[in-house]
């Protein structure tokens, strides 16, 4: 029993024993299990609001870029349904932005929602930027609005009718130029060959007082006569022999009686004195007046030699530079031409006959002999005439040789008639020599007659274009439109800080045929370098040229045809369309800021256009008056009559045939498109329409943003550790910061039209 007890006992200790060895041990594994799940609970709680932080940062972006387009998306709705363009409206951004977020922070009425990623608004701003009346914005815009629009529209209605009159209007624009800048050489090179014949004749006609104080009038003898008073130096041989018998009868009077002829012997040789003392200021007076003369001649017929190089230089260049119509810029153009075809064969043909304008060195070296004979004719008769002074003074004496006196006044007379016969006025050689010139004149009178007629039908367009001007005058409800109009302008260009310049596109015609003609031409040769260069890839001025055409009212031009002569004038309808609203796309192109001047300005750019299509017409139609010259007057006389009357047909039916022989039809609009191709697209361009804008809507585009960038800084309370969040920070490089259990972040959005 107590073996059994005491076994059991010593068992019981055991048991003890190992239970208290086995407590040690459960206590040791559930401390070390705490650290672990220490640990683990603070990597988990890190994770999580790492997690909850990457989400807000996503869902902030998201929130962000939605408010801002919710924002953006209260444009004007004006501008856009009128002009294709967006600007924000006159709502209260930071008030639609705050609403926008407020909004989607909403809580929902759902009592057992869980939200994972709570977030709290902290602060919100926009900043507006990029004005829609700025340069770089408005014209982003317009191309963004015509992109689809203006490339087909272009090609097809406007580079496809010019097309096939590309080579023809080369090759007319290149004998305008050329021809236009010959005419006023040629005429002033015949002006001064004019004026060397007439010097010539004038140095010649200096020596009739000369043959007058010799003979007068001139003759092939002398007949004797009784003595009594001299006109001329001939007088003196002819009286000499009643002088010589007067003498001897005093002579051998009879010595108780007085001489008879005492006096009248006296009086004969005071006057040969006299008369013959004339004769050196005569000869000075002949020779200087004569030498100065020639002189004159000389330095014309110098002149003429020095403008008949400039034409020649004048010429070469212009083939050096001609027009090659196998590298016509047209040939390139991607599209198909008109129907129609307009030869240049007789352009070129005119070409040969370009080089009989120049004079040759031959005719100019037959000119100088002609001045140097002419010279040694003159040379030749002041000894004659001196020599003849000499014999005429033994008049003086009663030994005098009468016959040689009279041969030597005849033969100085016959010089001296002789040199007059052929260089004086009407003389013989001058009319040799002039009609020698003449020959290569052949067509110059015809020419003047036509260069009169092109001057007076010029003078007929530049009455209508006056009275185009003259339409604004006392309209001042239009002037008040347009003075503000100026104000919104010059606004605008000072926001841009754009240097002001005034319009460069004149407003009238030459009254100068060749003038007009090579202005017009060169206006031409600009539309299809623009058109060329629009197709080679300029869309910039494309798309602004077609969207001005597209949202901006032109000029009503049916309105003109009251001003035609013998039209009854509608001053009520003209008033109506003075207006700028009613020549908005004259104003954008040429910037008059009257109510006139740029409807002036466009009639006067359409007729230069016209012109030079006529003129081109016209040296078809006149190639074979043969004299380029000729040819070119005639061309322009032709041109400028068919220009004014498509003028008309323009007024009455607001489209007109490109060519007599193009059938295409262009409409006043269309010539506008043109024009603004060529001269427009600038930024002042830009500044008329955003001015247009402004005083069409009453928004000032320079006050209307097209970009803004909101500002928005929200905030998240954190679950577990913030410091730890916030430790984490220093080196994982979050794009928030915690400040105290709230991470807080700002991000910035953009969005632009």
């Amino acid at each position: 029993m107590r073996t059994i007890f005491t076994s059991c006992l010593v068992s019981g200790k055991s048991r003890k024993r190992q239970r208290q060895s086995k407590g040690k041990t459960e206590g040791s594994v559930s401390i070390f299990l705490i650290m672990v799940l220490a640990f683990v609970f603070l990597f988990t709680a890190v994770l999580i609001d790492y997690a909850r932080i990457a989400a807000f940062n996503v869902q902030e972006e998201r929130l962000a870029r939605a408010s801002v387009r919710s924002v953006m998306s209260s444009y004007d709705v004006e501008l856009r349904e009128k002009y294709g363009l967006f600007a924000f409206g006159e709502s209260d951004g930071d008030m639609l932005l705050s609403k926008v977020l407020n909004d989607n922070m909403h809580k929902s009425g759902r009592s057992d929602a869980f939200n994972l990623v709570p977030f709290v608004l902290e602060s919100s701003s926009l900043e507006w930027s990029r004005p829609l009346g700025s340069y770089d914005v408005v014209r982003r815009q317009i191309l963004e609005e015509m992109k689809y629009k203006a490339p087909v529209d272009f090609a097809l209605d406007l580079a496809g009718k010019f097309k096939p009159m590309s080579g023809v209007m080369a090759e007319a624009s290149r004998a305008t130029e050329l021809l236009s800048k010959l005419q006023p050489l040629y005429d002033e090179r015949e002006e001064a060959l004019d004026l060397m014949l007439e010097r010539r004749s004038q140095a010649a006609e200096r020596g009739r007082r000369l043959l007058q104080w010799i003979m007068n009038p001139p003759g092939e003898f002398i007949t004797a006569s009784s003595l009594g008073s001299m006109q001329s130096a001939a007088d003196i041989p002819a009286q000499y022999s009643d002088y010589l018998g007067k003498y001897y009868d005093d002579l051998y009077r009879d010595s108780k009686k007085p001489a008879k002829y005492t006096y009248q012997l006296s009086l004969y040789r005071s006057r040969t004195t006299e008369m013959l003392s004339r004769l050196p200021a005569l000869l000075t007076a002949f020779r200087e007046d004569h030498e100065r003369l020639m002189e004159e001649s000389k330095e014309a017929l110098k002149k003429a030699q020095q403008l008949n190089d400039e034409m020649r230089n004048v010429l070469e260049q212009s083939r050096m530079e001609g027009v090659d119509l196998s590298n016509d810029p047209a040939n390139d153009w991607d599209i198909p031409g008109s129907s129609g075809e307009i030869s240049s064969d007789p352009l070129k043909k005119l070409r040969e006959q370009e080089d009989a304008l120049i004079l040759s060195s031959t005719d100019l070296s037959q000119m100088e002999n002609s001045i140097s004979t002419q010279q040694r004719a003159y040379e030749a008769i002041e000894p004659i005439v001196a020599g003849m002074s000499g014999v005429l003074y033994e008049a003086l004496s009663d030994n005098g040789d009468s016959y040689r006196m009279i041969s030597s006044v005849l033969e100085a007379a016959r010089v001296v008639n002789n040199y007059l016969q052929n260089y004086g006025e009407k003389g013989s050689i001058i009319a040799s020599d002039l009609a020698v010139i003449e020959q290569h004149r052949s067509s110059d009178k015809e020419r003047k007659q036509l260069e009169r007629e092109a001057k007076s039908k010029l003078g007929e367009a530049k009455a209508l274009l006056d009275k185009i001007r003259m339409m604004g005058n006392g309209v001042t409800d239009s002037l008040k439109s347009y003075q503000t109009l100026r104000q919104y302008y010059e606004e605008n260009i000072a926001f841009n800080k754009e240097l002001v310049s005034d319009p460069l596109v004149k407003s009238d015609v030459s009254s100068n045929p060749y003038a007009a003609g090579s202005s017009a031409m060169e206006n031409m040769d600009g539309i299809y370098t623009a058109i060329s260069s629009i197709m080679a890839g300029a869309r910039d001025r494309l798309f602004q040229t077609e969207y001005s055409a597209l949202y901006f009212q032109h000029f009503d031009v049916s309105k003109l045809a009251t001003l035609a002569p013998g039209s009854v004038e509608n001053t009520t309808e003209l008033t109506d369309q003075l207006n700028p609203q009613a020549q908005e796309l004259e104003y954008i192109l040429y910037g008059f800021h009257n109510p006139a001047g740029n409807v002036a300005a466009a009639y006067a750019e359409i007729f230069a256009m016209r012109l030079s299509i006529r003129t081109m017409e016209g040296f078809i139609e006149k190639a074979s008056l043969g004299n380029p010259l000729a040819v070119l007057a005639a061309a322009l006389l032709y041109g400028i009559q068919q220009a004014i009357q498509d003028m008309l047909l323009l007024c009455e039916k607001d489209s007109i045939p490109l060519s007599k022989y193009l059938p295409a039809q262009l409409t006043y609009r269309d010539h506008l498109r043109l024009f603004m191709m060529m001269h427009g697209g600038g930024n002042v361009q830009l500044s008329r329409m955003l001015a247009l804008i402004r005083l069409n809507t009453g928004i000032n585009p320079d006050e209307r943003s097209t970009y803004v960038s909101s500002n928005i800084k929200l905030g998240m309370r954190l679950w577990f550790l913030p410091g730890v969040v916030k430790l984490l920070d220093y080196s994982a490089g979050y794009s928030g910061e915690v400040q105290g259990s709230t991470y807080m972040r700002a991000v910035q959005a953009d969005f632009s039209y």
